[in-house]
């Protein structure tokens, strides 16, 4: 494709879940060239297997890339350095109408768009994809040390070392770069957010056939076999890292027995512990089918059909609701500090606490 003849943008991706969203809305544009820039890497080889399925997959993107990794924390301003080299290069040559992040506090992307707007004087929009519960609850509320931290510390100290252009915004995708925000509930969003336009996020995008066929060549890529099916009355369980279960619900015991005990109602149960997960914490693999852990529920919500979700206070439960809207989905209750903004969150999007 050449350059020249079309409209490009530029989607900076840190994590598995903004390169899905942005899946999606590549593949609902079909009219720009969309180019895949992963950020914040720790690797860029097999052991980031993410990225290197993205670059064997490559479509819906026109190109695929990883800035360069950090290797440790001694070379991190080097890094960055070449990082901000290289981001400039692909700003220049692919003049992007549109940058999207999924974090816009990210240095990368304020980076990019300075560098679009100021140096190569680009009309360039400014955009943030949904990155989970964090589009909805403003953290900042709940931690008034963290706010006056960034606000006193943080923010000054990049300043100076960035320049001025660096700007901490109030929460996620409030940031002054951010003129549009692609979100899976628009009806709910912060108020900090309502002022810029807003675009739904369809999940119709992810279960067009194109979609499914390019999912079901993804799975393979990430080393996963594709033969994950459901069927019958079939339940999908999140569960979050085995660090916090303690935190969250008392003890690894507890959430056992409750896990349990849920798997002896349903004809099939499936279980996806956190990305991060590595073992089985829980011991369940005899009477539930694990589902790997490192693709993300989003993936599965895509490629199999539950007649219920049940999991923690997380951004899966919210991908559940918006990429199964006739599944039952459920959040297990939790009296944890942190989940009560989360859980009114849950409530007002008509979920139901579980019973178990």
């Amino acid at each position: 494709m050449s350059l020249d003849s079309a409209d490009n943008v530029i989607l900076l991706a840190s994590t598995f879940r903004h390169y899905f969203l942005g899946l999606g809305v590549a593949l609902a544009d079909p009219a720009r060239a969309y180019h895949l820039v992963f950020i914040d890497q720790k690797f860029n080889d097999e052991r980031n297997p993410v990225y290197m399925a993205a670059k064997k997959l490559v479509e819906p993107f026109s190109s695929v890339m990883c800035l360069p990794v950090v290797s440790d924390a001694k070379n991190k301003r080097r890094t960055r350095k070449a990082s901000f080299k290289e981001l400039e290069r692909i700003v220049v040559q692919l003049r992007p109408n549109e940058i999207i992040t999924g974090n816009d506090r990210r240095i990368e992307f304020q980076f990019a768009m300075n560098s679009a707007r100021k140096k190569v004087e680009l009309n360039v929009v400014g955009s943030y994809l949904d990155d989970g519960t964090g589009s909805y609850i403003n953290g900042y509320d709940y931690n008034i040390k963290k706010r006056i931290s960034d606000k006193y510390i943080d923010t000054p100290v990049k300043k100076l070392a960035y320049g001025s252009w660096y700007k901490r915004p109030l929460t996620f995708g409030a940031s002054a770069w951010v003129d549009r925000c692609y979100l899976c509930y628009p009806e709910l969003v912060l108020k900090e957010l309502a002022f810029k336009e807003c675009i739904l996020l369809d999940h119709a995008w992810y279960s067009s056939p194109g979609a499914l066929i390019l999912l079901h060549k993804l799975i393979p890529l990430l080393g996963i076999n594709d033969n994950v099916t459901s069927q019958g009355d079939s339940v999908l369980v999140v569960l979050p890292h085995s660090s916090i279960i303690s935190e969250l619900y008392g003890s690894l015991d507890k959430m056992k027995i409750m896990v349990e005990s849920l798997i002896s109602k349903y004809d099939s149960v499936y279980v996806k512990y956190h990305p991060r997960e590595e073992n089985d914490p829980l011991c369940v693999a005899d009477s539930a089918i694990l589902l790997p852990s490192s693709i993300p529920a989003e993936v599965y919500l895509c490629v199999m059909q539950f007649s219920k979700v049940i999991g923690d206070v997380s951004t899966a439960l919210m991908s559940a609701v918006w990429l199964q809207p006739t599944c039952e989905v459920e959040y297990i209750e939790t009296h944890a500090k942190i989940s009560v903004p989360i859980v009114k969150l849950f409530n007002d999007m008509g979920m139901k606490k579980s019973t178990l």
